[in-house]
Order: C-alpha cells, then structure tokens, then sequence
C-alpha cells in the first residue's frame, strides 16, 4: 500500500506493509503457492460453492451482517440480521465479483492498519478525501476541493455537501479531523501513525504517555487540526509538504465513527454493523479465516457502484484456489509463479492472464539489531552472494525483475546503479573482511518465511543454498504461518533476523519510498533497527523543498546512502499477475495494485457481464 504500503504484502517466502503486501513481502506472502497433487485437485473440485470458505477453518462463526442486507447464494440467513438499513443495497446476485487472497487480515481497523491485505478491506469499505485515478494523480473525493497558504504549511479541504455514510448518517469534517487524532494517539499507537508527523504536534501526541493524563490532554489539544464547520477541515504542517494532499487518500483519513468504537471496544473492527463507511461499497459478513462480503452503497456521493457485491475470499493454498478459480467460484486470482508455466501453456487460461509492472520492491530484510547483520561488511557478503537474475528467471518463472536499488524504474529517486550486483568473489571478500572472518565464526542465522502455501519452500531452500555455495554458511529455515509472520513483522522485539519483506507504494513519490519507510523516527524502520542521520536530513530537507528539481536531487543523494548502507539485499521488482474472468469489465490497472487489477481506480466502473 499500499505497509500499502510495506509491501507496509506478505510473500511465499516471506508479508507485506502495506502494501509489504505479498510477492514475497509479508504483505506480499499473502499471495502465493505450487500446485500439489491430482488427488488433491479431484477432493477439491469435488466441494460445493463457497469452495473456499471450506478449506478454511469449518469453527469459524459468521459476524452478522448491518440489517437491510438480505441472504444471497452462499450466504446463509444466520449470517444476517434483521431489519431497515436503508443505505445498503439489497444483493441480487447477478453481479457478485470474488477476488482471491491468500492471508486474512490481522487486523482491518482504519487507524491501524498498514499490511496490503488489510487496506485491500477498508478501501472498499470507506474513503479518504482524496484518492488516486487511474493514472495516480490526486484527485477529489470526499473533500471536492483544498488549497495551501502561501508558504505551505497550512492546507485546507472543502468537504462535498450532503456527505453521508452508508446508513445516511451525515458526514462531517469532525470525522476527519477525529480520524487524525485517533491515528496519532498513544493509545491507538497506529501503525502508520509516522506518516502524519508532518502535522503539527502529532508526533509529540503520539509520543505522550496516555497514563499521563494532563500531559496527555495538553498534547491533544495542540494537535494541528480542525473542523471549524461541517464542511471545512483545516491541517497545520510543521513544514511546506506539497504531497500531503495524496496522504489524505489514505486509510489514517477514513472516517470510522467514534460512537461505534467505543461501542464495539477494542475489536470493534471485527463487527460489520460497526464498520459503517462512505466508501463505494458497505461491509455486511465477515466470516473469519474464509471471507468478507460488501455491497453496494446507494448512499456514496458518486451513486451506486456497477457491481452489486464484492467478495474476498480467502484461501492459503494456491493450488486450491486455482482449480477453484476453474471451477468458476472466482473471478479474479494472482497465480503462484510455479504454477505459470501451467497456465502460459493452456489454450483458455493463457488468454485470461492480465500483467503489468508492480510499483513494489521486495529485499531480503535484515534486523539490524541483531549478529552477525550489524556488521556491514556481512550484509555486504550477502548483497554479493545473491543471483537476482537466475531467481526472478528460473526460481520465479519470470514473474520479477531483478534490482539493486530501493525505488523502482520510472518513479522519481531511481538511481540506476549496479552497486553490489551479483558476485562470488566480492561476496567472499566482504565476509572475509568482517570482524568474523568467515563463515566459521558466524553465530546460527535464521531465514523466517511464510509456511502456509508449499511453494515458498522450494524458493528459501534456494536462497539457503546459494549462501551455502558462494559463502559457505549454513541457513536454518524457520517456517512460521503467515498471520503469525505479520505480527513478529510488526513488533521490533520480534522481528526475524532474515526474512523476505518488501513495500508497496502508497503514492508515486520519493518522499513515500524513502521518508515514510527508512528515516529513523519511521515505524517500518524502527521495526528492523535502521537509522541513519545523515539520510534523516537529506528526506527531511527534500520533504520540505517546494522546488520539485532540488526535491528529487535530495532524495537521490539520500537513495544513494541507502544503497550504500545495505540494510538488507534489493532484490526484484514483482510483476502484477492475475487470472481474470472474461466476464470481468471496467478495471484499470495501475502500478498500487496489489489485491486485484484496478483496485484504486476501479470500484465505481467494475462491472460483470452476464
């Protein structure tokens, strides 16, 4: 992310922040797998519809849906409640679009959030007041205008009139501004709480001890926004910041209701009936592990959506949900690249592949608080050691290229350099150099990755292998399941020592490649001990410059000494890969995609031709 950003994905060998989501990135473990065996194969083509939600755990309890929703085709009426809920469409049944993922959410609360696969939820379920077209500009949505002061540091949104959430509850710019607060509040201790910093006195809020109760409340009223009507949001910035305009598309600016948190308490977000968004579409079920059904919402200021429902279905194997996908019980499913070569060579699914560059990179990630990866020299040895290109062609079917840098070609910040590219020699060199000498003193090192689908096995053995050959370490492989590999992502006392991870862009800025993810006061980089203080003043300088020119110079100078740094081997940059239904119409894909093609730019035009 979309942290959406890592990518804020989760991979097979890895999971993603968002968007670090997926490919390989904990956020991008989220989406892959090999085919298994025929037998298994035949048991599943055997099940009924939802095919998936059976392969999940069976013990799961469906949430009831907001009243007004009424049961469709695999939707039992336990799992709904009764009466008026005007706002939210009644289901037909006849445009009902199932995407495909592979690790259900952590969590799905807006304040939150920042893996891909939880930010895959929320954006159908709500909306910030901006958001990105299908060429990433920054465009109006809940705010139909704004507009900075003369020297930046004040930005003013104008909210749309007649705003309501899906029940027809008015929206107001008091929602906004309670959005903010509650990211930047100790106690909701937000996971992309730091990307909101450039608003004043929100990192000194967030920094607050919350059983402090003065300094606490002191601290909250010096936060730098307001609603001084229902229409008008005001955000004070510590610095001219010419991008925040596209942060107030993301999901820290989704206006989830105070009154419905408080009711639900802490895992209010778990209910639909407290999931009461203005977006496109309106949570009805979720179902834990298997799926999370949405409608239409009549009540969105840009009408009703052309689609009457959308559902995530869930399902960790990919040789399950491709032959599901088959089975016609999907509509849209990012293949496993084992499971490529299959698909390129079948006359029917070969026509039905959609591909395209993924704004994403995905590294090996070190925690650079732990031996032997506080020695640069070692992660230096390491850079060296790895074969981008035999890994993307070979291991990956070609579903990647290989990279040596952070930002990715053709977003502002690329670099181009060839800087620790593949080579043996350098590698044993490096490790020679180091304070341990080589590889015999090294102390035991663990490559973490996502156990759930059987194909990131294959491709950690050959990262473990390569490592045995070139620098003759031995890797103990540490298989984890995914959902359990995202929380250990998240807190820096449990970080992995190695592990796949990645970032997804939230915005086509280098300010969101570098600023939000490596400076030291980031969330992601505290996770994995990276702090660099020349690096800090070169992005924080950038962020500030209102010159676009010196802005990009700036960040590549701070690129460069990331580069130089090696906090963990840039590895590939994904290629987006989907399967699509023939049926499936009006998606734009843009290079943020990360659940299903056109998931940013699509929600009003996707359709389903019957």
């Amino acid at each position: 992310m979309h942290v959406r950003n890592e990518v804020h994905r989760a991979m097979s060998a890895v999971s993603q922040d968002r968007r670090v989501w997926l490919l390989e990135d904990v956020r991008c473990e989220m989406k892959r797998g090999r085919i298994r065996a025929l037998l298994r194969l035949v048991s599943v083509l055997a099940l009924a519809l939802p095919i998936l939600a059976a392969c999940a755990r069976g013990q799961a309890t469906p949430t009831p849906a907001p009243s007004g929703a009424t049961p469709t085709a695999g939707q039992t009426p336990a799992a709904v409640s009764s009466p008026t809920q005007a706002a939210v469409t009644t289901p037909t049944g006849e445009k009902v679009l199932r995407i495909h993922e592979y690790t259900y959410p952590d969590v799905f609360d807006p304040q939150k959030s920042s893996f891909s696969n939880e930010i895959a939820v929320l954006h159908m379920n709500y909306e910030g007041l901006t958001r990105l077209d299908k060429d990433l500009n920054t465009v109006p949505a809940a705010a139909e205008s704004w507009e900075f002061n003369q020297d930046g540091t004040v930005v003013t949104f104008h909210l749309r009139a007649g705003l309501k959430y899906s029940d027809g509850t008015p929206l107001t710019a008091e929602r906004f501004r309670y959005a903010v607060e509650r990211t930047c509040d100790p106690k909701t201790a937000g996971e992309y709480q730091s990307i909101l910093f450039d608003i004043v006195g929100c990192e000194e809020f967030a920094g607050t001890d919350p059983n402090d109760q003065a300094a606490y409340e002191a601290a909250r009223q010096k936060l730098g926004v307001e609603a001084p009507d229902d229409r008008t949001l005001i955000v004070r910035l510590t610095h001219p910041a010419p991008y925040f305009p596209t942060i107030a598309s993301l999901w820290v600016f989704y206006p989830a209701r105070k009154e419905l948190i408080e009711q639900g308490g802490e895992n209010w977000w778990k209910d639909p009936k407290l999931q009461i968004g203005n977006g496109p579409f309106q949570m009805v079920e979720v179902v834990e592990d298997q799926r999370i059904r949405f409608v239409a919402n009549t009540n969105y200021w840009e009408g009703r959506p052309k689609l009457d429902a959308v559902e995530i279905i869930y399902q960790k194997e990919s040789s399950v949900a491709l032959e599901a996908y088959k089975a016609g019980q999907l509509d849209m499913f990012s293949p496993d690249p084992s499971q490529l070569p299959a698909i390129k060579s079948d006359p029917e699914l070969s026509k039905q592949l959609v591909t395209y560059p993924a704004a994403t990179t995905i590294q090996l990630s070190f925690n650079l608080t732990k031996e032997p990866f506080t020695d640069k020299k070692v992660r230096e040895a390491f850079a060296y050691a790895f074969d981008r290109k035999t890994y993307c062609e070979q291991i990956r079917n070609g579903d990647c290229t290989p990279t040596l840098e952070w930002i990715p070609p053709g977003i502002p910040g690329h670099i181009g350099t060839d800087k620790y590219g593949f080579d043996p020699a350098k590698a044993k060199q490096a490790l020679a150099e180091s304070k341990y000498g080589g590889p015999d003193k090294l102390p035991e090192i663990k490559l973490t990755f996502n156990s759930d689908d059987p194909a990131a096995r294959p491709r950690v053995e050959w990262i473990a292998g390569q490592y045995r050959d070139i620098l003759g370490v031995n890797i103990t492989l540490e298989p984890v399941d995914g959902k359990t590999l995202v929380a250990m992502r998240k807190d820096p006392s449990t970080y992995p020592q190695m592990t796949m991870a990645g970032w997804i862009q939230d915005y086509p800025d280098p300010q969101n490649w570098l600023s939000v993810y490596w400076k030291c006061d980031a969330t992601f980089a505290q996770r994995f001990g990276y702090c660099n203080k020349q690096f800090d003043e070169l992005v924080t300088k950038a962020d500030q410059e209102l010159d676009q020119q010196k802005r990009i110079e700036l960040y590549k100078q701070a690129h460069q000494i990331l580069i130089d740094d090696v906090p963990g081997p840039f590895l590939y940059n994904p290629l987006n890969i989907w399967l699509v239904k023939p049926s499936v119409t009006g998606y734009s894909p843009t290079p943020s995609d990360d659940a299903f093609p056109g998931e940013f730019a699509s929600l009003m035009t996707l359709d389903i031709k019957k």
